[in-house]
């Protein structure tokens, strides 16, 4: 055999070689893979590797279901405890048939109405019971009030936004007879409390619009707002005027039924179409139901005729799954139109009224849930536990004495026992000279595994001023 033909074989015997072993090492891993089937995660040859699971990112081979179930769960033992969590808004209760039945809407794209009218259906359902609870006046035509399920109360917010900014513009273009493309050059504004959400801070920074704001101050008067001042930063270029149904430092409600009066004159004298947000992201589902107990404010919805939209988070006190917003409007003329758009390519035609296109129906399903399995009288109880419990936190607290100086230990920053939201806000008395800081007492509380949250508002100088929000499943023991 010549040597050219010697050298083919052998490279031949080589290659068939590699390919032997290759073979050999991927039934081994086959082998082992099947062996860790039978057994838990930390009994694996897989936890015997160096590293993270996903240090090298998507794995070459998938992993069983159990221990990527089992990863994401030990994962989850370095959060805080979600039912510790007292400065959170977002219900983290439950049944099991709730699980179910947001489970069934993960599989549901909600914009998709030519396929699951039915799931259309039961959300419009929803939009109408809340609209009802916020006194929407009915619709000319008999139909479904005008609507929407979002994602959280930011996209809510976004919308009501962007629906007085195209109103608005409609109406600054006709007064000084400008077009369409000539108004696009003007900046609008829109007026309202510092104490806002991060939400509209979105809207500022993404849609364009200036920020009027009024500051007011939480150790002189607890974030009251004074409506005649805040309408008075209003111009012909204001789109609106926001009122905060339960503002996130101290839960304090806006008095939207002042705001309504002052919008009311303002318009009268000047000519302006100037209408009310009402950013009911927390109060939304708390206020009406204060009402229903003799325990309420003056109206803060759509009985007052400048209030135009109103929103809420479903998943805070609506008590839905997170991710649950909802925006109601008190017309679909000049107002939802501006931002409905008609889709057709899913099979058939309907209106969108969201940001957000393809999302699961979870939210819809398990408000609906909610709303027909609590009821008015379940929501009415529900909060009463939570304002008692609110109460009783906030007297514990302000009974608290710094023995040495014979002064309270806190200062009490919330609105009280009424017309507010289940919040206790306070800080440590300034006066006391204490040895530990806010940020001590935060931590001392951790240790005891309950997260209650520190805020920095500009008006205090960046002291910090604690907020415990009184979920479902806090109460007395």
């Amino acid at each position: 055999m010549s040597s050219p033909d010697k050298d083919a074989v052998i490279a031949t015997l080589l290659e068939e070689t590699r390919i032997l072993r290759d073979t050999v090492a991927e039934l081994s891993k086959q082998v082992g893979y099947d062996k860790n089937l039978s057994t838990t995660y930390y009994a694996s040859s897989l936890a015997a590797e160096p590293g993270s699971l996903l240090e090298e990112g998507i794995p070459h081979r998938g992993l069983p279901a159990k221990f990527v179930s089992g990863y994401i769960e030990d994962v989850h033992l370095s959060d805080f405890n979600p039912r510790l969590n007292t400065s959170s808004y977002v219900n983290v209760v439950s049944e099991e048939e709730e699980r179910k039945v947001a489970m069934l809407g993960a599989e549901i794209n909600i914009a998709d109405a030519s396929v699951y009218p039915a799931s259309i259906i039961l959300h419009n359902k929803t939009v109408n019971m809340i609209a009802h609870l916020w006194h929407c006046p009915k619709p000319k035509d008999g139909g479904d009030y005008t609507g929407a399920g979002t994602v959280g109360s930011t996209e809510a917010c976004l919308l009501a936004g962007l629906a007085l900014k195209f109103r608005w513009r409609k109406w600054y273009a006709a007064k000084h007879g400008l077009t369409e493309d000539e108004v696009l050059a003007v900046r609008p504004n829109l007026v309202m409390s510092s104490s806002y959400q991060a939400a509209w801070e979105k809207l500022f920074r993404y849609f364009d619009i200036e920020a009027k704001l009024y500051k007011p101050n939480l150790v002189k008067n607890k974030m009251a707002i004074d409506a005649k001042e805040l309408v008075a930063l209003a111009d012909d270029k204001t789109i609106g005027v926001v009122g905060v149904l339960g503002n996130h430092y101290n839960g304090m409600y806006d008095p939207v039924w002042d705001i309504d009066r002052e919008v009311e004159k303002v318009n009268a004298e000047k000519g302006w179409q100037l209408g009310i947000h009402v950013d009911a992201a927390s109060g939304g589902f708390i206020a009406p139901f204060q009402e229903m107990s003799g325990k309420g404010c003056p109206p803060f919805d759509f009985r007052l005729p400048n209030v135009i939209t109103m929103s809420a988070s479903g998943h805070k006190f609506g008590e839905s799954i997170c991710g649950t917003g909802w925006i109601v409007f008190r017309q679909r003329e000049d107002l939802a139109e501006h931002i409905a758009v008609t889709v057709t390519y899913l099979g058939g035609s309907s209106d969108s009224l969201t940001l957000n296109f393809s999302r699961p129906a979870s939210g819809p399903y398990v408000q609906f849930y909610k709303l027909l399995r609590l009821g008015k009288e379940g929501y009415k109880q529900k909060v009463e536990n939570q304002m008692s419990v609110a109460a009783y936190i906030r007297h514990f607290i302000s009974n608290l004495m710094h023995e040495p100086s014979g002064k309270k230990r806190f200062q009490l920053l919330d609105g009280g026992d009424t017309c507010c939201l289940p919040v206790v806000s306070a800080r440590l008395n300034p006066e006391i000279g204490l040895h530990y800081n806010d940020i001590d007492m935060q931590h001392a509380l951790s240790e005891s595994h309950w997260y209650v949250s520190g805020k920095f508002p500009p008006i205090l100088n960046h002291r910090i001023v604690y907020r415990a929000v009184v979920m479902l499943l806090v109460k007395e023991i």
